[in-house]
């Protein structure tokens, strides 16, 4: 997998933050691939928008792989899904001691 370039939350840790959230989907409740969540740190991060207030990210991610075609079959990836991984991303971050800006 490809790691983001810039910002704090690359190669090892951006691994590590990926797999953290996703066992915390996990234990949420929430199924969804490791890979859909990798696909949604690296697009945040693609697109230039990490940065914005969680709900509207989610949203426009949710756009954004509606026009690419991603799907989470058989799960639906929905805003509410994407926003519950940028909740955990969040955390991630705070436990990290990095702010959203810099990741």
């Amino acid at each position: 997998m490809t790691t983001p370039q810039t910002g704090k939350l690359t190669g090892d840790l951006f691994n590590e933050c990926a797999e953290w959230i996703w066992e915390q989907m996990q234990d949420d409740g929430f199924f969804l691939s490791g890979e859909l969540v990798d696909l949604i740190l690296l697009t945040e991060r693609e697109l230039g928008i990490h940065t914005r207030d969680l709900t509207e990210l989610a949203a426009l991610l949710d756009e954004e792989f509606k026009m690419r075609g991603v799907s989470a079959d058989p799960y639906p990836l929905d805003p509410l899904m994407i926003q519950q991984v940028l909740q955990w991303e969040d955390d991630f971050l705070g436990f990290a001691g990095i702010q959203r800006a810099e990741s």
